[in-house]
């Protein structure tokens, strides 16, 4: 991966989105997708003024005469979604750090021997940078990709990030905690929202029926219907996810379809703000003759710079992964 061909990149895409704020009266991620779509309609698909048109066409076309690995276009797209977002007064935290991304990939990775014929998903897709980066990270396009989220615009980012990568992803427009179309997936991968509430008249559920509209437990109750025996889901959690009322019924519910495998606490150095710290928890949907978790592996992972204690957390995980016989 060379940087200096992201930064051309991102260049690139940041001159055309521009163009189309200034020209265009559009936002800049609205501009962002735009100029997407132009890349990869290798055309100008807006009606600006020829002079733009020109300078638009010819910025598209410098892309085809450089190389880029999937990867290198991802981080390009992220540094202009950042952009976007500050400039739009969109939450940064909506898009998952590539940090989480990696540890995450890593874990799909070592869960999955191969993703052939298998099915993947985010329920709670946002821009689509996790499952992006995830993918990059695996290397080997599964049999079906799908992403879920109520957010228009973050969905039509995704879709941008997902074409521009060349990736064939179903989205759906809607919440998750709801009935989706989508097929039983093997792996679910999702940075869930630390907050928010439905109403229980929204969603059919037993936890709704028991009184709890907290999002994030009935998003992972409804998720899992969508989950094949014995595949995974892992989250990124709130540190608190597990000291809200309800946490013993929800806890009751969850391990009525799935054993709770792994809870691990990000590193520190990742969240600026101590009450926003989060968690990476990871479990395995019920399925015949699988053997029962040994024990949960619960832990810290050590601040990222500290190289050493960090491979030492990797080698724990992958060593429990193989002693309690997860992987698919």
């Amino acid at each position: 991966m060379n940087h200096e061909t992201i930064e051309h990149l991102y260049d690139i895409v940041d001159e055309m989105a521009m163009l189309l704020v200034e020209h265009a009266n559009l936002r800049y991620l609205d501009a962002l997708c735009a100029a997407s779509a132009n890349i990869m309609a290798a055309d100008v698909l807006q009606e600006v003024d020829t002079e733009v048109e020109v300078k638009l066409f010819a910025l598209g076309k410098q892309l085809n005469t450089t190389e880029f690995e999937v990867e290198e276009v991802r981080k390009a797209l992220q540094l202009a979604l950042l952009k976007g977002m500050k400039a739009d007064h969109v939450p940064l935290d909506a898009m998952t750090p590539d940090s989480i991304a990696l540890i995450i990939g890593h874990l799909v990775a070592k869960l999955v021997r191969s993703m052939d014929g298998r099915k993947i998903a985010d329920f709670t897709s946002g821009t689509g940078n996790l499952l992006t980066a995830v993918l990059n990270t695996l290397g080997e396009d599964p049999a079906g990709i799908y992403g879920v989220d109520v957010d228009a615009q973050m969905l039509e980012l995704a879709k941008m990030m997902a074409d521009m990568q060349d990736y064939e992803i179903q989205f759906f427009h809607q919440s998750s905690a709801r009935a989706m179309a989508v097929p039983l997936v093997d792996v679910m991968i999702g940075d869930l929202p630390t907050e928010g509430h439905v109403e229980a008249a929204d969603v059919n559920s037993r936890l709704a029926a028991a009184g709890c509209h907290y999002l994030p437990y009935l998003l992972v109750e409804n998720h899992l219907n969508y989950l094949a025996a014995g595949g995974y889901a892992i989250y990124v959690i709130g540190n608190d996810f597990f000291s809200q009322k309800y946490a013993a019924k929800f806890h009751e519910v969850l391990t009525n379809s799935a054993e709770i495998g792994i809870l691990l606490q990000l590193p520190e150095n990742l969240f600026k703000d101590a009450s926003k710290q989060k968690s990476l928890f990871v479990v395995r949907k019920h399925k015949e003759g699988l053997p029962k978790v040994q024990e949960v592996l619960v832990g810290n992972f050590p601040v990222f710079g500290n190289i050493e204690e960090f491979r030492t957390m990797l080698t724990k995980v992958e060593k429990w992964i193989t002693m309690n016989k997860w992987g698919i």
